[in-house]
């Protein structure tokens, strides 16, 4: 890989950038030189994409649990323009508003993509975040029943997104969890 051409953000861009997101000029720029360094050399960051398989690979990105599911959730079709990076790293941002984590967090949990999150999702999501060996695959399953009993306030079996925000407001801390540092 190498360095894009046109490979220096203006003053104006990273204004712009920087207005439309919740992102300091310094972590633009450093997400701009993650970005390029990926591009193949002498193209136009502003033209090129890369894959998820490129972005996961990033060290922001290598070791986080989620980081198929955030890369899908955060891609065009596969593939990950400058501003697609921007707007992911701007979602996880400290300065993000905690609904906007929520939304997405949400999305990410629900890997059948259905708009709701399952029993199904649960016990995936209790799996990427839990060492295998920590937990037998019952106890999985019955972590996930207790998470639904405890959230699920119209005892459908299914979390909705308000049902998802309501308890990420009894769990605070949570969202601190969900940072990517460029």
């Amino acid at each position: 890989m190498g360095q894009c051409i046109n490979h220096s953000l203006k003053k104006e861009e990273l204004e712009e950038y920087q207005v439309l997101t919740f992102l300091t000029k310094e972590e633009i720029r450093r997400i701009h030189d993650t970005f390029c360094s990926s591009c193949p050399q002498g193209k136009d960051y502003k033209q090129e994409k890369l894959t998820i398989e490129q972005v996961c690979t990033w060290p922001q990105l290598k070791v986080n649990p989620f980081r198929d599911r955030i890369c899908k959730v955060f891609s065009t079709d596969g593939y990950f323009t400058f501003e697609d990076v921007l707007g992911m790293a701007s979602v996880f941002s400290d300065l993000a508003c905690p609904d906007l984590k929520i939304e997405y967090v949400f999305r990410i949990y629900d890997f059948n993509e259905d708009g709701f999150i399952d029993e199904e999702d649960l016990q995936n999501v209790i799996r990427r975040l839990l060492n295998r060996n920590t937990l037998t695959e019952d106890e999985v399953v019955s972590l996930a029943n207790h998470i639904l009993e405890e959230a699920d306030s119209d005892n459908d079996r299914l979390l909705s997104l308000t049902e998802f925000e309501y308890a990420m407001t009894k769990s605070p801390d949570f969202l601190h969890s969900f940072r990517i540092y460029f």
